[in-house]
Formats: structure tokens, C-alpha cells, sequence
């Protein structure tokens, strides 16, 4: 199809698209749907208007591509806007095809903007096109541009490489060739411009050379001209035999004056200046000048502590979202791609080449770790290989072969291990790092673990075919280098790139400390970045309250939080509002943590019913913590419940509303008479995190999260007990005292009563019978394999009261009635008031033996889950 045949399709099918995305909001109260079908609509009516320009006709038609793909069950027509097509055909139509096209493309309408990251990019793209202007350079993603992206010319590289390693070898103890850190960087420049690359070295300081904990950098700027004059007559059509530098613009001649050829011994004095202004280099006519003044740019402003190489990071970092791998995956791989060929690639990129510095963000005393890429100058003797020959070799290119493991190891948050690969990857080494890459892979599930696109990067790494037809067909090696970076920019980067750009906020990364010594890093204490005042949301923007009764409850979701408000002035409590609050960010959302003054549902449902009135905007409370639970689960989706685990409500039954008669209690057994239902949102967004995908990733960032809140609170509070702590006495089985010397009161008793003093008392204090614990399959192949057994979640009916369940055979007795699956004490408060989940962790078995040794580690779990499930909550 040409291009006005697209346009006419689009012109006949987008506003009856637009209405499908309509009706799916209408009929899921979910605004999303509703925005986008807004947007569409709205083009729609635009698109003959405009049309007539190049940039907004090549936007238009990148649109139309998208909004293919999203109507399209497969994701893969062959046929372009195959899916447009069928819908022209059939949206009119009045035979049974046309139910079947808006069955279709609604149910695909719906998981592309639940699943797919071109959602966002969509959404961008068409204010674009409205607003699309003559005068905006062009860009195209297809295959590697020179003159449009960052990809800068080899000549470039080899340039700026060349002129340091004669400019800066010195004698010095201090080492700079060997301390040199090139910033990786995604930034685009125009076609035009010299190139801009930042660099730090590393600063003469008083402490020890070896000393690597702390490092006094020296930031620096070199700029390179991206053109010659030869280059920019040959595209006019001269011919020129000598190169010469372009001739200076009105910007240029302004720089000229300001720049000075470097003395001998000059390069080191102006690295170890101990002032923080960073130093500015240009290369005029092949050689290195120092532009004085510097101009007045911000500095990075890089931690005087050395940072880690990528392997440590990924091992040390508590969590880094696939967000945050995503970003950096993307740096890496592009910065791979603008490099390639390059003596900055005389050896293939590993984790230990790739250096996270910490520079500021803005905030003080806070750190953002960023990659560069730490290099020796060395001179080159031997050219390098970009290719290996051999034909019992499984991959051919190191360096691509290289970038997949690095993209490998970032997904997975684990570096490859050296007694894995011993050796640096070289020709004959080169076989078993791919055996590594490609098992690692494909045993990790990459599509599931953090997305298609990044699976379809990976993947792409490792097809040894992956230039095939391109690369060695070419007549010159510069034109086979050309066609290769073309296919690596296509086949890799852009994925990435598509993949990072529908992430519009930053890393979402729990970042590490800064040490508070010179030799040594401190403990790794994480806390939550301080919001400024500029930076503060408005109390309209808060939409999740998070509910905790106890300090430790409190403690563990406070690890978690990823920023706090701390300007108390900005949020005054509504009148009549007597809460006690924490604010701050939590992933995308803004969330209030509620600090409940007691435990039990009627200060629950107090500070509840209070809320609304100074943060009138929430849509989803949480109420997080800990729990008692049933220990094996009724029903068909019958499953042991071991201490540690979470539990997560599809409904609450407060077991202790009903009336008593003699003999007995008699509590209400229907849900209705007490609680309703969860509403459609969280009745949906339930239906989504019970699905096999949204289990696995959930449970990969409770993993990730606990690790941070162990970190944060420090000496192992909240690790796992031990297997051999988790006990569960038969139901009928009373902890109490069991030798009449003891106590006579509880080895006497008609009821089976204990006295009061057994609460205080451990089943170890009170030689509780071990004959009475019952056998669970879990923790016997737990203990058989010797590992920890991951938590587990659990959904269903929780039970909730202000009376504390301490009893196996009441227990018990309300699980079959009511088939709950845990008792606790606050959700029956909120769930009235506001959309509410419980999500907590079994600490105990809600019998006559529950202790405290569990507390924290269920605190941590339940919060861990919380976090976890926040990030799917997309309302």
C-alpha cells in the first residue's frame, strides 16, 4: 500500500476503533480505555489536515502501524495492516464475521493496553502528530543512520581514543590510562553538531593508590568535530584531496579563542586540580586544545566512593525493577552499537568493564548509580577481532556474543560466575560462554521474567545468523561494518530502545549506600529518597492508604517505600481527621501509610472512615501485616500453609458477629450478612494476579523486596527462622504446663484451661510433647533438599475480629464452617469504608502455641507481597 491508500484506511477505520476503546472503558470503569479511545477519535478527524507535511505523514503512518498491531490477536500479520483491513471489511457488515472482528479486536484492544509498552508510545506519538511542525528534524528508527542518531562515525571514536592515549600517558603514580571511565549515554544530538563524550579519571589524592574505596574523579568533557571539510564538499559535490577542519562558526570562533594547545606534563596537572569544575578538551586539526574558561555546564558530580563494577552491583543491589533493566540494558547495548568496531572495543564488554558510578541527583547526599564503560589506554599493536573464523565455532562475534550475556546477566540479577567461564572470552573460549548464555536463557524464561521484547533482544544476541547475508557480502570492510551496525541497531537496540521508552518514570532501584569511611563500605542501611518540596504531589494525587496496626508491621513496608514527603507543612489532616500518616512513593503511585493506634477493627474502621477527608482520591487500601492461619487449606484448591507465607483476601468474615445462646456462639456464616463483595476493580485486578505470568513475577519481586527490607532493617531481622522453627501441634493439644510440679492448676484442670502464665511461656519452656507435631509435606522436602521454602500466596476468605484466635479446635471449627484460610484483626474495619485488600503474613497458627519468633519475618513477607502487588495495580 502506498502511502494515501494508508491514509484512507486510516481515515475509514479510526473512529471506529476509537468507539471499540469507548465501550471497553464504559464497560470496565477504567479511564485508560476511555483517554485512548478519546485520543484516537480526536486524530481521526485530523488526519486530511495533517497530512500534507513529511513529519507528520511519517508519524501518522507509525501510528497506523501500532494501532495494527494492537487490533491484531497475533502480533505478527504478515500482511501490513492486515488487521485495518479486515476490520474495514467487515465493521459494516451485517453477517456474523462482523461479531466476530469486534470480539476479536476488543479482547486484543484490551491486552495490548494492559501488556504491550507501545501502549505509552502511542499515546505519545499522536499529540505529536497534531502538533507535528516543518521545522522538527526528522527521525526515523529504521536501521542505522549517521547523520540521525548518536551512532557516531568510526573515524570519531577512534579519534577521541587515539588523541587520550598519547595526550594523557604520563609517568604519575596516579595511573589515569588506567582509571579512564567513558560515560555511556542513550542522548541523542543532532546531525550537525560535534559530538560531545564525558569521561572521568581518576584524581592524585592522599590515600594509597591500591585503595579502590575511595577515589578522588576528575570529570572531564572532549569535544569532536563529527565532520571534515572534505566530507561536507564531497556531499555537495567537490572534490577535495586534503583534509582540513571545517571552518569555524560564529560558535566556533568564540570557542576558538578560548582554547590552548596542552603543554607537556599539562594533562596530569589539570586532572589532579583539586577544584570540582570539570576540565573541557576540543580536538582542532588533530589535536588535543583545553577550552579555558570551561563552559559552564553542571557537573555530574560523581561520589568520591569508587562505585562497583556491573557484577557487583547486580549482586549487592536488593532490588532493581524491570524497569530499571530495561534502562540499562538499553545504555549498554546502545552504547555497544555506537562503539562497535572502535579501539574502545579492543576487548569484548563484561561485568567487570562496566562500571556503576554514583553521580548526584539533586537531592543531598543522594547518589544515582549510572554506567560507564572503565578502559586501559593501551596502544594498539594487533588490530582486534570483530570476527572469529572457525568453522566449529557456535557464535562468530564476540562482541555481540558479549552484549547478550551482559543483557543476560542484568535480567537476571546474577553475574556470570568465573568457575563457569574461567577464562576472558577469546576464539577458544568463545563456545563455552555461549553454552552458558544460551542455557542460562532459556532456563530463566526471559518473556515472563521481564518482557517479549527484552527475550527478543537476548534472543537476537545469540543467533549466530544474525549477519548473515549482510555483513560478508559487502565489497569493503567499512561497508560490511556499516551493514552490520545497521542490523545491530534493528535487531537489538530498537527492541530495547521501544521497550525503555514505555517507561516514561526513571529506575526504579533501590540503591546502594554511601560508605562512611575511605576503606570500607558500611553497612548497606537502605532508605528512601527525601521528596523536595518542588517535587511534593498535591493530596488529591495520593490513591493507595496502607494500613498497619504494629511497629514492625510499619517498619517493613517502610523499607519499601521508594521516596518519603517530608515537608510536614504541605499536608495538614482535614478537620475531624485525627490520622496519623506517612507519605510518599511507592513505584508509580503515591501511597499514604496509616499508623492505626491499636489493633482490632474498631480503630480500623476509625481511621478508615477518616481518611477520605484529607486524601479524598484513594482507590485502593491496603491493609498489611501479620496473621494466624489455618494450616491446611479447604477446597479444591486444597494446599498446606507453612509460617512465612501471605495470605491475600478475596473476602472477609467477622467471626466474632453473631449471637449468644446457651452453650454456644452461633456467627453469622454468610459473608453478605457482615461484608460485601470486593468491588469490580478489585474482583479484576484479583482475576489478574491468580494468572500463571502475573504469579511468577510476582513472586520473583517478593524475593527481591525482602532482600531490601533485610537490608533496611538490618542484622538479619527478618530473615527465615528456620525450617526446625515452624511447629504445628495437633489441634487438640493445649500449651500449657505438663508436669503437676509445675503448675497443678493447668495438669488438673475438668475444661482443658491453662493459666494465665503459659502466654508468656515458649512450647521449649513448657516441654511441649514433639510427638504432637503434625508432618507437612513442605517442610519435609525442604528439609530433604535443604533449602528455604520460598513464601507462598494464598487467596480466599480471611477472617477478621477484635477477639484473638489463640485456640487449634475453634480454629478449626470456624475453617469448615466459614472456610476461611487466616485470622486477623484490622480488615474488617476498613473494608467498609474503602476498596480494600488484606495482605499479610502467617506468623503463627492461630492455636494456644503461637510465639513471636515469626513476627518479623511474616511482617517482611506481607509487605514484600503488598509491594509486589502494587506494582500490577494499574486503577
Amino acid at each position: 500500500m502506498d502511502d494515501d491508500d494508508v491514509l484512507d484506511l486510516g481515515c475509514q477505520v479510526l473512529p471506529w476503533i476509537s468507539n471499540q476503546v469507548i465501550l471497553i472503558g464504559q464497560h470496565t470503569r477504567n479511564k485508560v480505555y476511555g483517554t485512548l479511545g478519546c485520543e484516537l477519535f480526536v486524530l481521526s478527524q485530523q488526519i486530511a489536515s495533517i497530512s500534507g507535511t513529511a513529519i507528520a505523514l511519517q508519524k501518522l503512518l507509525k501510528v497506523f502501524e501500532i494501532v495494527d498491531k494492537a487490533c491484531s490477536r497475533s502480533r505478527g500479520e504478515a500482511d501490513r495492516f492486515q488487521a485495518l483491513k479486515r476490520i474495514r471489511s467487515y465493521k459494516d457488515s451485517t453477517s456474523q464475521i462482523r461479531q466476530t472482528v469486534i470480539k476479536e479486536t476488543q479482547e486484543s484492544l484490551v491486552d495490548f493496553v494492559l501488556h504491550s509498552p507501545e501502549y505509552h508510545t502511542l499515546l505519545r506519538l499522536i499529540p505529536d502528530c497534531l502538533a507535528a511542525d516543518e521545522t522538527e528534524p526528522l527521525h526515523t528508527e529504521q536501521g542505522y543512520q549517521d547523520n540521525e542518531d548518536i551512532g557516531y562515525p568510526g573515524h570519531l571514536n577512534e579519534t577521541l581514543y587515539n588523541q587520550l592515549q598519547t595526550y594523557a600517558t604520563c609517568r604519575c603514580r596516579t595511573g589515569h590510562l588506567e582509571w579512564t571511565h567513558l560515560r555511556l549515554s542513550t542522548e541523542r544530538q543532532s546531525g550537525d553538531e560535534d559530538i560531545s563524550f564525558e569521561l572521568v579519571f581518576k584524581a592524585n589524592s592522599s590515600l594509597p593508590t591500591h585503595s579502590q574505596s575511595f577515589v578522588q574523579w576528575k570529570e572531564s568533557k572532549v569535544i569532536v568535530p563529527r565532520r571534515t571539510a572534505v566530507q561536507k564538499r564531497k556531499k555537495v559535490g567537490f572534490a577535495i584531496s586534503t583534509l582540513e577542519p571545517l571552518s569555524p562558526n560564529r560558535n566556533r570562533s568564540r570557542m576558538a579563542q578560548r582554547m590552548r594547545r596542552l603543554e607537556l606534563g599539562e594533562f596530569c596537572k589539570l586532572i589532579d586540580d583539586r577544584r570540582g569544575d570539570p576540565v573541557h578538551f576540543y580536538i582542532h586539526s588533530n589535536v588535543l586544545k583545553v577550552i579555558e574558561p570551561p563552559d559552564p555546564n553542571p557537573y555530574r558530580g560523581i561520589f568520591a566512593f569508587g562505585g562497583l563494577s556491573l557484577g557487583q552491583w547486580l549482586e549487592n543491589t536488593p532490588h532493581v525493577s524491570n524497569m530499571g533493566k530495561s534502562h540499562l540494558a538499553y545504555t549498554i547495548a546502545k552504547s555497544v552499537w555506537q562503539y562497535y568496531n572502535s579501539p574502545w572495543m579492543i576487548a569484548p564488554w563484561n561485568h567487570e568493564s562496566i562500571q556503576l558510578l554514583n553521580e548526584e541527583s539533586g537531592l543531598k547526599g543522594d547518589g544515582k548509580p549510572h554506567p560507564y564503560l572503565k578502559t586501559k589506554l593501551v596502544r594498539e599493536i594487533v588490530k582486534f577481532k570483530e570476527f572469529y573464523y572457525g568453522s566449529d565455532l557456535m557464535h562468530q562475534y564476540p562482541n555481540i556474543l558479549a552484549l547478550g550475556i551482559l543483557l543476560i546477566e542484568i535480567a537476571i540479577k546474577q553475574p556470570l560466575a568465573s568457575k563457569e567461564c574461567p577464562h576472558p572470552l577469546s576464539e577458544t573460549m568463545i563456545n563455552d560462554y555461549y553454552t552458558w548464555a544460551w542455557t542460562t536463557a532459556h532456563r530463566s524464561n526471559l518473556k515472563e521474567a521481564v518482557h517479549p521484547l527484552y527475550e527478543e533482544a537476548v534472543n537476537n544476541c545469540l543467533n549466530p545468523e544474525l549477519f548473515s547475508g549482510s555483513s560478508i557480502q559487502q565489497s569493503r570492510e567499512e561497508d560490511e561494518i556499516r551493514a552490520r551496525k545497521s542490523t545491530l541497531y534493528e535487531k537489538i537496540v530498537l527492541p530495547l530502545k521501544r521497550l525503555s521508552d514505555a517507561y516514561r518514570d526513571d529506575w526504579d532501584i533501590q540503591s546502594l549506600p554511601r560508605a562512611n569511611t575511605a576503606e570500607t563500605i558500611s553497612h548497606q542501611n537502605i532508605s528512601a529518597k527525601p521528596i523536595s518540596a518542588s517535587e511534593s504531589p498535591l493530596q488529591t494525587d495520593f490513591t493507595v492508604a496502607i494500613f498497619c496496626a504494629l511497629p514492625l508491621e510499619v517498619n517493613a513496608v517502610s523499607g519499601l517505600f521508594d521516596g518519603f514527603c517530608e515537608d510536614s507543612a504541605l499536608y495538614q489532616n482535614a478537620p475531624g481527621d485525627s490520622n496519623t500518616y506517612t507519605l510518599g512513593r511507592m513505584g508509580r503511585h503515591h501511597a499514604v501509610l496509616v499508623h492505626l493506634p491499636g489493633m482490632g477493627t474498631i480503630p480500623a474502621s476509625q481511621a478508615a472512615s477518616s481518611i477520605r477527608s484529607t486524601y479524598p482520591n484513594i482507590k485502593l487500601a491496603l491493609v498489611v501485616g501479620i496473621c494466624g492461619s489455618v494450616p491446611f487449606k479447604n477446597g479444591p484448591a486444597a494446599a498446606e500453609i507453612l509460617l512465612g507465607d501471605i495470605v491475600v483476601s478475596e473476602g472477609i468474615f467477622q467471626h466474632d458477629f453473631g449471637r449468644k445462646v446457651p452453650g454456644a456462639f452461633l456467627f453469622k456464616t454468610s459473608v453478605t450478612d457482615v461484608h460485601g463483595r470486593p468491588n469490580a476493580a478489585i474482583r479484576g485486578f484479583l482475576s489478574k494476579i491468580k494468572t500463571t505470568m502475573a504469579q511468577k513475577r510476582i513472586r520473583s519481586k517478593i524475593e527481591n523486596y525482602l532482600e531490601a527490607i533485610n537490608q533496611t532493617l538490618g542484622n538479619d531481622t527478618a530473615r527465615y527462622p528456620g525450617v526446625e522453627q515452624d511447629e504445628l501441634f495437633q489441634s487438640t493439644y493445649q500449651h500449657k504446663h505438663h508436669d503437676p510440679l509445675d503448675c497443678f492448676g493447668c495438669t488438673h484442670s475438668t475444661n482443658n484451661t491453662a493459666c494465665d502464665e503459659v502466654f508468656e511461656l515458649s512450647c521449649h519452656q513448657l516441654k511441649c510433647n514433639k510427638n504432637k507435631l503434625v508432618q507437612r509435606k513442605r517442610l519435609q522436602t525442604a528439609l530433604t533438599l535443604g533449602h528455604t521454602p520460598s513464601p507462598t500466596i494464598h487467596f480466599g476468605l480471611i477472617a477478621s475480629g477484635d477477639t484473638v484466635m489463640k485456640s487449634g479446635q475453634d480454629r478449626d471449627l470456624i475453617a469448615k464452617q466459614a472456610n476461611v484460610i487466616a485470622f486477623e484483626m484490622e480488615g474488617g474495619g476498613v473494608w467498609d469504608s474503602l476498596p480494600c485488600l488484606v495482605v499479610k503474613g502467617v506468623c503463627d497458627y492461630a492455636d494456644s502455641h503461637k510465639n513471636k519468633v515469626w513476627q518479623p519475618y511474616a511482617a517482611a513477607t506481607g509487605a514484600a507481597c503488598m509491594r509486589a502487588l502494587l506494582d500490577e495495580w494499574r486503577f
